[in-house]
C-alpha cells in the first residue's frame, strides 16, 4: 500500500512540474508528433527526391528504411511494391541468394520458406519468406532477381525477392520443338538447367529475357505475354562466358586452343521488328588475340565490364577493360581493382573483401583450378593483382568433398559461382558427383 501511494504522489509531481512549465511537454509532443513542423519530414521535395535516389543507387533495402523514416517521405517517394520487377531501378542487383550447405536447399522444410540473402557489398545477410521453392527450381540470379522455373510445367517467372513482385515467361519447354530444326540430339536440347539470363525492360514496361544456352551455343529470348521462346537460328563456335549488362548479353565465343575468341554483344529485341531477331547475328565487340589473354572471361566490378585471363605463359592473371579493347587499346593491362575480391568459376561475381576476412582486396580467386594445381592441388588459388603472387585460400585440399565444417563465409560465396551447388543445399567441391541432382 505504501508503494501504491510513492507512485501516485510521483505522478503527481511529475503533472506539477508539466502543469508549472506552462504545457511545455505538451507542446513539444505535438510539434514532434506534427510532420510539418518537423525539419527532417518537412524537406523540399528535390531536395527530398535527390537524397533517395542516391540512397536507391546504394541499395535497394536502404532505400526501404528510408521510406520508413516517415509519413511524409514515404508518401513522396516511389514505392518499390509493384514495380520491383518492371523497373530495373528496383533490382537488387548487390543481392545473392546464399547457399545454405548442409543439405539444406531452398524449399527444405526445415527452413520453414525462408531463404537468405547475402550483400556483395556490404556483407549484410536478410532474411525471406519464399514458399515458392516448394515446386520451382531455381536456375540464375540476373539483377538480384531470381530465375524460377516450375518443376512440372517448365513455366520461367522472375521474382523479386523482397517485394514479392513475379513477371511470368512460357515454359522453357516450348524451345525444344524450335531446337530440334537445328539440333538432332534431343537429350542435349533437354539439358537447360545451366542457363545465363538477361533482363531488359522496354518504355511501356515490356519485360524482355535473353537466355544464354552455353551447352548449345545458342540464345533464347522471351518478352511478357509471349507463348514460347525464340531460339537464335545461328550458333556460336563455343560459348564460353556470358554476363548480363546494361540490358545486354554479353558473351566469349571460344576461349579454347590458339584460335583467338570473340566478346559478343546480343541486344534484346527491338520492338518495331521482333521477328528479325532470331536471325541477325550478334555483334561482335572485340576479339581477344591469345597472346594478349587465354582462356577469358566476362565479370563485372566496379560498374565496368571487364576481361579476366591468363597471359601467354598460363602463370599471370591479366585484366583488361572491355571499353578500352574496344577502343583499340591492347596495352592499358588492370592493376587495380580496388578492394574487389573476383571469384571465376562458370558465374563470376566481384565481392568486397571487407565483408570477406580471410580473402584481401585486389585478388582474384580461380575456382575453375581446383582440380589443378596453380597453388597446390585441390586448393582454391588466389591471385595478388598488385604483387603477381599465388597463394591458397584454404589450408587444405576439397577434392572429394567439401572442407570440413564449419564452413567459411568465402567458401559459401565460391559456392556461388557453381550452380552445380549453388542451389543444391551443397557446399562447393571439386567432386562434382556430390551436387548432381541435389535440387530435385
Amino acid at each position: 500500500m505504501r508503494n501504491v501511494k510513492a507512485k501516485m504522489a510521483t505522478h503527481a509531481v511529475e503533472q506539477g512540474i508539466s502543469l508549472h512549465q506552462g504545457g511545455t511537454s505538451c507542446r513539444l509532443s505535438r510539434r514532434l508528433a506534427d510532420p510539418a513542423q518537423s525539419t527532417w519530414a518537412s524537406l523540399h521535395t528535390d531536395l527530398l527526391d535527390l537524397i533517395a535516389s542516391r540512397v536507391l543507387a546504394s541499395d535497394l533495402l536502404d532505400y526501404v528504411r528510408f521510406r520508413a523514416v516517415c509519413l511524409g517521405w514515404r508518401v513522396t517517394t516511389p514505392c518499390p511494391r509493384g514495380r520491383g520487377v518492371v523497373d530495373p531501378c528496383f533490382h537488387p542487383c548487390q543481392w545473392m541468394m546464399f547457399p545454405e550447405g548442409g543439405g539444406l536447399y531452398p524449399g527444405h522444410p526445415a527452413l520453414l520458406g525462408y531463404v537468405r540473402f547475402f550483400n556483395l557489398s556490404t556483407g549484410t545477410f536478410v532474411r525471406v519468406r519464399l514458399p515458392g521453392f516448394r515446386n520451382h527450381s531455381v536456375l540464375d540470379c540476373p539483377d538480384g532477381l531470381l530465375l524460377l522455373r516450375h518443376n512440372k510445367s517448365t513455366v520461367i517467372c522472375l521474382l523479386h525477392p523482397f517485394t514479392g513482385d513475379v513477371v511470368l515467361f512460357p515454359p522453357l519447354s516450348s524451345i525444344f520443338p524450335q531446337l530440334a530444326k537445328f539440333i538432332s540430339d534431343f537429350s542435349k536440347i533437354q539439358d537447360t538447367r545451366f542457363v545465363r539470363a538477361s533482363v531488359s525492360v522496354n518504355l511501356v514496361g515490356t519485360v524482355t529475357m535473353m537466355l544464354a544456352l552455353p551447352g548449345l551455343d545458342r540464345v533464347a529470348y522471351a518478352s511478357t505475354g509471349d507463348r514460347q521462346w525464340t531460339p537464335t537460328s545461328w550458333k556460336m563456335k563455343h560459348l564460353y562466358s556470358a554476363l548480363p549488362f546494361g540490358g545486354s548479353l554479353y558473351v566469349v565465343d571460344g576461349g579454347w586452343g590458339l584460335e583467338p575468341s570473340r566478346i559478343l554483344r546480343i541486344d534484346p529485341p527491338e520492338d518495331s521488328n521482333p521477328s528479325s531477331w532470331s536471325v541477325i547475328p550478334p555483334q561482335m565487340v572485340t576479339q581477344c588475340p591469345v597472346k594478349l589473354l587465354r582462356m577469358p572471361q566476362l565479370v563485372e566490378c566496379n560498374s565496368e565490364l571487364l576481361l579476366v585471363g591468363y597471359d601467354s605463359g598460363h602463370s599471370r592473371i591479366v585484366f583488361f577493360r572491355v571499353a578500352d579493347l574496344l577502343n583499340g587499346v591492347t596495352t592499358m593491362q588492370l592493376t587495380s581493382i580496388g578492394d574487389q575480391a573476383v571469384f571465376i568459376g562458370g558465374w563470376n561475381m566481384a565481392v568486397n573483401s571487407k565483408s570477406l576476412p580471410s580473402v584481401q582486396g585486389n585478388s582474384i580467386a580461380i575456382i575453375n583450378e581446383i582440380g589443378g594445381g596453380l597453388a597446390g592441388r585441390g586448393t582454391l588459388p588466389l591471385y595478388d593483382l598488385g604483387s603477381g603472387t599465388w597463394s591458397q585460400v584454404f589450408d587444405g585440399p576439397f577434392l572429394d568433398g567439401p572442407m570440413p565444417r564449419p564452413y567459411s563465409l568465402v567458401l559459401h560465396v565460391a559456392t556461388c559461382c557453381q550452380r552445380l551447388f549453388w542451389n543444391s543445399g551443397k557446399i562447393l567441391c571439386f567432386n562434382t558427383d556430390v551436387g548432381l541432382g541435389a535440387e530435385e
